[in-house]
């Protein structure tokens, strides 16, 4: 049984009392069937704009979708697209239809093309519930009975009529990647019939709308079955990826990977946390390894300079995508540092965090334990450890407030030449480096009065070592004066 949020059954009464059909579409019906909550609601009615205007003339209105033929509507605090019926939507050229029919038939797939309101009950023109019911929940395309004229053995025209699912990918592209979203956010399966629909129009790619496939490509990344996907649908994901393509298959002639290139990515891209600029630098970070491989006498695979392969590759990819500039620089800086070594002694990983950043360092030692996650069958490798134990020391040093930067220093060079413990600035500078070497072996020591002390105490040793230099060298310059210094013997030249 559906049971409709009040604003919604609220927004449909007022179109029916206005005279026009009303009913709830596509995927807030999807989520109804399977007893979740949606996110969103749209209403579709016999209505034309004007006349949705006017009959919630009473509510708070926004016109941000109307050239995509949407009405944007709050009622009580929910807002809820209304739109005329449409025959297609083409960027913001619309078509609009007569009939509920029609719109539901552009809908790509059978479970988005169901309709409900609670004067008629659930109208499923497409099989839409039947997917959804039972153990698999199934994908499938909205096809259409396509008559074409071929010739037989004898060369006679022949009429023949076939059910054909183009048309759902010609028109929006971007329904590929749509059905593949599905499988990796909720594992889904595609049906068969559906994927060969995909495969043969993969070419409608060169013609789909970059943020539509932006947009699709990161749910995919960052879906629950995002590994098991990438992996089932590279075959279609190389289209709009080609720079995937060599790495599908490709082994890796190592002892430290199990799984060939594009199974490893897939894997990593499981693995890391749901954070996009994780996702995304899982799954550009290995893609420049076969421009990289090179194999030795012992059949090993190396793979010098893959990093900075793979960012380039990444960044034709985020350019070409037209990804966010931020993203894009995180990412492309995720890539190129992806293989950088993670000390595990506390003293380096210290000085790692002030070269790096403390921010920028933990979400590369993430990405560094799910690339190793993903080498081996053995998911909690030695190698995983050490990078956890380097993470919870990093995240222990951020939470304490430990020292890992001279500006954290409680004293300063200014305090040093102030309280006249040193003369110049070099001076300063080399005092407090002395003392930034000590607090990073001891953090305790980072106390402003026992800095003080042990500047003192340094500053005499230095004073007693000065000293000692000066001492010695007033002794040499005097015994280099006295007749010591004479030669005991000298030839003399003679004379002509």
């Amino acid at each position: 049984m559906i049971i409709l949020p009040n604003q919604v059954t609220e927004a449909i009464t007022v179109l029916e009392n206005a005279g026009y059909e009303a009913y709830i579409v596509g995927s807030c019906v999807r989520e109804l069937i399977m007893g979740n909550s949606p996110q969103d609601y749209d209403i579709v009615t016999n209505a034309e704009i004007n006349d949705i205007l006017f009959a919630f003339r009473d509510y708070r209105i926004s016109d941000e979708g109307i050239k995509r033929g949407e009405i944007l509507v709050t009622v009580v605090g929910m807002i809820i697209s209304v739109s005329p019926y449409r025959r297609e939507v083409v960027g913001n050229r619309v078509m609009y239809a007569s009939d509920l029919e029609t719109d539901l038939s552009r809908r790509g797939f059978t479970m988005d093309a169901m309709a409900y309101s609670p004067r008629e009950g659930l109208i499923d023109l497409y099989g839409g519930k039947a997917c959804l019911s039972g153990e698999e929940k199934r994908v499938v395309a909205i096809g259409e009975n396509v008559t074409r004229t071929t010739k037989d053995d004898k060369g006679r025209p022949v009429t023949e009529t076939y059910f054909d699912m183009s048309r759902s990918f010609t028109i929006e592209p971007s329904r590929i990647l749509r059905a593949i979203r599905y499988c990796a956010e909720r594992e889904f399966v595609i049906d068969e019939s559906t994927r060969a629909a995909m495969r043969q129009n993969v070419s409608c790619f060169e013609y789909a709308e970059t943020d539509k496939v932006f947009d699709e490509l990161s749910r995919i990344v960052m879906g629950k079955y995002a590994t098991k996907v990438l992996e089932s649908y590279s075959d279609i994901l190389k289209y709009v990826i080609p720079e995937i393509e060599p790495c599908i298959g490709f082994e890796q002639h190592s002892k430290y990977h199990e799984f060939t290139v594009w199974t490893h990515i897939a894997r990593s891209v499981g693995f890391a946390i749901p954070e996009p600029a994780i996702r995304f630098a899982m799954l550009f970070h290995d893609i420049g390894k076969p421009d990289c491989c090179s194999i030795d006498s012992k059949g090993q695979g190396h793979y010098k300079g893959h990093g900075e392969r793979s960012r380039l590759l990444a960044e034709c990819i985020m350019r070409r995508m037209e990804f966010d500039r931020r993203l894009a620089d995180e990412v492309s800086w995720l890539v190129y540092h992806h293989d950088v070594k993670i000390p595990e002694d506390r003293k380096e990983l210290k000085k790692l965090i002030r070269t790096l950043g403390a921010d920028d360092l933990k979400t590369l030692i993430q990405c560094e334990i799910a690339d190793n996650r993903a080498k081996k069958s053995d998911t909690e490798s030695e190698d995983v450890q050490r990078l956890r134990a380097s993470l919870a020391a990093l995240n222990e040093i951020i939470a304490t407030g430990e020292c890992y930067d001279i500006s954290q220093l409680a004293v300063t060079k200014r305090e040093l030449i102030d309280r006249r413990l040193v003369v110049t600035d070099q001076e300063a500078e080399e005092l407090i480096n002395v003392l930034f070497e000590i607090v990073l072996d001891k953090p305790s020591f980072n106390n402003k009065l026992m800095l003080i002390d042990m500047a003192q105490k340094s500053k005499q040793k230095i004073d007693e070592r000065n000293a000692a230099r000066e001492a010695a060298l007033r002794e040499k310059t005097a015994i280099s004066g006295s007749r010591l210094d004479e030669p005991v013997f000298s030839k003399r030249k003679k004379k002509k």
